[in-house]
């Protein structure tokens, strides 16, 4: 453009030499309207240019941004082929591969994933299912319509749809897996819940007790049926007042018998006693019925009031009182063994029941010292029991006790001897009611081995023989006071076998069982402390409490159960982790402080165990302690 101009200037220099000037005065107007022009174009170039660079920046921007979504971003043009889309997509939709790309047809894609049988929810009606998709995608209109669930593998996505008005459609697909797991989770939770409420009122109506619960108004909430046939005049509306009823009672005469004649009195002093009855109340009622009455309040406010038919009982114990007298007679005669000594600790006389206990006759036991009968080491100490009291008076009688005697023939006995000391003409003497406890001991100490076994079979998991969930709970509020008075760190971990019901469908429930008693003895060889308890919590779920252990031990204690589980090697070829059985562990660790309750333990590791899931599983998560400094 310079040399145009260079040309234009000398053209009109010679111009304006010529005879005639006004010529060269508009050659050098054009040559001013060349250069504006020529200026102007320039000007506009380097606007574009600018204007390209602007849109690069800005097209990078928004790229960013669609990219940095937490959710699938696409937009297809209005004949449905793939215009943009961000990494998450290509993430959702990772097995398309390659044929995910600008360009490539809606259509052509879902077949793809169908021939793949990743939508779960057309297998076997791939064809009906492709149309129904199409046609409701055509029908999407201009505003963000309801979203689509899908299942596309083993994820479950939103899809929001929205048609622009250049007829392209925007999509953002959400992943929510993690909530329809929660959603099918809780209906299972409410269905359980339900049938577990159905079964306890049937529970309930099925005892031959009558029950009745009442609320912290004292309202009634749930009678049972034979409560109604108990109280037959009443009506059990669900919300009347106890008092309420008590006074229909009263109106339709079916007090018990105590209260007759003193009515009033008796039902004030029956509201003023509601519910804090140490024991239980019996009362008969008036068609002749004994009931007994328990009322117990629960720590929400609530009143459980059990009555029982006693009838048979009462009966029996009357039955009882009555012929008193004369088995009293019947035990002082043959019963028990009696045993009257002198102070020197010679045998007076005996009754026939002590020929039956020790067999000795009654001639062979006279003039014979009474530590005849005695084992060791009651033989040795008796004459110097006799010789102190004649010498410094003192006390040989009292409450029964225990002795251990010998029979005629050898054989060990245990009795129980009660002395009662009587003053004769001749002085004082003694008389023992001797009564045998040797059965008894015997069923005492098998009940107590049995005690011991029943308290093993209530505190462990039957199959891993881990403590159960009870010895857990109960552990764990001990430590947590522990931790609280003592200011130590307290730790617990809480453990999940990862994709165990992947484990169960694929090796089957017997396999499964042998898998969780592995893992239980990985978890019994990682805790060694005596103060360490395994606990099983249930189904795959497994506890270690760690008592006065800080987070850096608990540490050490989790990685170890993760190390003892790998070396045992248990094959799990439907888990992602090296085919092979892993764990997730939740850790929480703090020192108790006040304000706090050993239950948050087991939710805070609850929290961390599902974090670590998020995660990906075979990890380790730890979370503070709310609450905790």
């Amino acid at each position: 453009m310079l040399a145009l101009l260079a040309t234009a200037a000398l053209s009109w220099w010679q111009w304006t030499l010529a005879p005639q000037p006004w010529i060269g005065l508009q050659l050098l107007g054009l040559l001013l309207a060349l250069y504006a022009v020529f200026a102007l174009a320039r000007q506009q170039k380097h606007a574009q240019e600018q204007a390209k660079s602007d849109l690069t920046a800005l097209h990078k921007q928004i790229l960013e941004a669609i990219n940095a979504m937490p959710a699938g971003f696409e937009i297809w043009d209005a004949d449905d082929r793939l215009l943009l889309h961000n990494e998450l997509i290509k993430r959702q939709y990772a097995v398309l591969g390659t044929e995910l790309r600008s360009g490539a047809g809606f259509e052509d894609l879902v077949r793809q994933s169908l021939q793949l049988g990743m939508i779960k929810e057309a297998i076997g009606q791939e064809e009906a299912w492709l149309q129904a998709r199409l046609n409701g995608r055509r029908q999407v209109g201009a505003s963000v319509s309801t979203p689509l669930l899908t299942q596309y593998g083993d994820r479950w996505i939103h899809i929001y749809q929205t048609r622009c008005p250049s007829g392209q459609l925007v999509c953002v697909r959400m992943d929510v897996t993690e909530l329809i797991h929660a959603q099918h989770d809780l209906a299972r939770l409410q269905a359980q819940s339900q049938q577990d409420r159905m079964l306890l009122e049937r529970a309930i109506d099925a005892m031959p007790a009558g029950i009745e619960i009442y609320d912290e108004q004292d309202r009634l909430v749930k009678v049972n049926r034979r409560m109604m046939a108990l109280q037959a005049h009443q009506d059990y509306a669900p919300g009347q007042p106890f008092e309420a009823l008590l006074r229909r009672t009263l109106a339709a005469g079916a007090l018990p018998a105590e209260a007759v004649g003193r009515e009033d009195e008796w039902v004030a002093q029956r509201l003023a006693s509601r519910g804090k009855q140490q024991g239980p109340m019996l009362n008969q009622l008036p068609n002749g019925l004994w009931v007994q009455t328990h009322e117990t309040r629960t720590p929400e406010g609530y009143l459980l009031a059990v009555r029982q038919d006693v009838s048979a009982l009462v009966a029996k114990e009357q039955e009882l009182k009555a012929s008193q007298t004369e088995l009293e007679a019947i035990i002082r005669t043959a019963a028990v063994a009696i045993v009257t000594i002198d102070a020197r600790g010679q045998v007076l006389s005996s009754n026939p029941a002590s020929e039956r206990l020790f067999g000795y006759a009654q001639a062979e036991l006279l003039g014979q010292n009474i530590s005849l009968l005695m084992d060791e080491p009651e033989r040795s100490h008796h004459d110097h029991y006799l010789r102190r009291y004649a010498e410094q008076g003192g006390q040989l009688t009292g409450r029964p006790k225990e002795f251990h005697a010998l029979h005629k023939n050898g054989h060990a006995l245990t009795v129980e001897v009660a002395v009662s000391e009587v003053c004769g003409a001749d002085g004082p003497f003694f008389v023992g009611v001797i009564s045998d406890l040797t059965d008894r001991k015997q069923f005492e100490l098998e009940l107590q081995h049995a005690n011991e076994r029943l308290l093993r079979l209530s505190t462990t998991d039957a199959l891993t023989e881990l403590a159960n969930r009870r010895l857990l709970m109960q552990r764990l509020e001990e430590e947590w006071r522990r931790g609280l008075r003592l200011g130590t760190p307290l730790s617990l971990l809480l453990i999940d076998v990862d994709y165990f019901k992947l484990f169960n469908d694929h090796y089957g429930h017997q396999a499964g069982d042998q898998a969780l008693i592995q893992v239980a003895q990985a978890l019994r060889n990682s805790a060694c402390r005596p103060t360490d308890l395994v606990a099983r919590y249930g189904g795959e779920e497994f506890v270690l409490l760690l008592a006065q252990t800080d987070a850096e031990g608990a540490l050490a204690v989790a990685e170890r159960c993760r190390d003892e589980l790998r070396q045992a090697a248990v094959e799990h070829v439907l888990s992602s982790h090296g085919q092979r059985l892993t764990l997730s562990i939740g850790m929480v660790s703090a020192v108790p402080v006040r304000g706090g309750s050993a239950s948050q333990w087991l939710a805070q590791a609850d929290l961390a165990l599902y974090q670590a899931k998020a995660k990906g599983r075979d990890g380790i998560v730890s979370t503070p302690l709310f609450g905790a400094d």
